[in-house]
């Protein structure tokens, strides 16, 4: 087991990539803290690692990561749960409504700007702190995207925060290598997820559906296919492994070939 009772926050822990992590965690042997703003949707998860049959070890709960007194509650449950923290896995992020900059509502700016990079800003601020208090070390890993690479038109409140979240991965990796503790990224690109169905615009769209929509991408991914959350997840798992002990600041594509810088 790669994470045998090592304890992990997983922020958007209810569904998508931040789901797919927490299965693959709890196989690894990995005891969860799993932070999602709908308690329905960690309950859902919950379920699943209930019947996964690792015997996981898990607490869920709900909260709104770009509040600072949420993200210092979660932090401190976790910690009197489970007496430590080894990984925290940024997961959380929302879309933005599919509208030009010109007619962007400011508040759709500020909370697609709060949910994707504020939280790790809170987040991780609060696990470097715990690393240090403990010592030895530990492993921030957040989700950016290939949006944070390359801009798409209609999805600049999104670019914008991934974006960020690539460059403070670089800039907090070099403030507390010190202290080793590895901050790293990963950008996926197109990958079956609620929100990539359109689930924040009340789209849902069908598998059918999706398929359709999808068909338009695949040209430009060289594998020729979509990407699914155990995508992510794998390289999440190794990124929170001892194999992955002399990478910080990375910025690692999970695009099937679509994103290549």
């Amino acid at each position: 087991m790669l994470l045998k009772d090592k304890v992990a926050i997983i922020t958007g822990g209810g569904r998508g990539i931040g789901r797919g992590v927490a299965v693959r965690y709890a196989k690894e042997g990995a005891k969860l803290a799993l932070v999602d703003i709908q308690q329905a949707h960690l309950d859902e998860t919950a379920k699943m690692l209930d019947e996964s049959g690792t015997g996981v070890e898990y607490i869920t709960l709900q909260a709104d990561v770009s509040s600072s007194a949420d993200v210092q509650d979660f932090f401190d449950a976790t910690i009197a749960r489970f007496g430590r923290l080894d990984v925290l896995v940024n997961n959380a992020g929302i879309g933005n409504p599919p509208v030009p900059i010109i007619d962007m509502p400011e508040e759709a700016w500020d909370r697609t700007i709060a949910v994707n990079l504020k939280s790790v800003f809170l987040c991780s601020k609060l696990a470097a702190k715990q690393y240090i208090k403990q010592g030895g070390g530990g492993r921030i890993i957040s989700v950016s995207s290939q949006a944070g690479k390359t801009g798409f038109a209609m999805l600049t409140p999104y670019c914008a925060s991934k974006a960020g979240v690539v460059l403070f991965t670089q800039a907090f990796a070099k403030e507390v290598g010190v202290h080793k503790i590895n901050v790293n990224c990963v950008c996926p690109g197109t990958i079956d997820t609620p929100l990539l169905r359109g689930a924040e615009m009340g789209l849902n769209l069908d598998d059918a559906q999706f398929t359709q929509a999808i068909s338009r991408m695949l040209p430009a991914i060289p594998l020729g296919r979509v990407g699914y959350p155990e995508d992510v997840a794998k390289i999440i798992t190794f990124l929170a492994s001892d194999d992955a002990d002399y990478m910080t600041g990375q910025a690692i594509n999970i695009t099937g070939g679509q994103e290549m810088h």
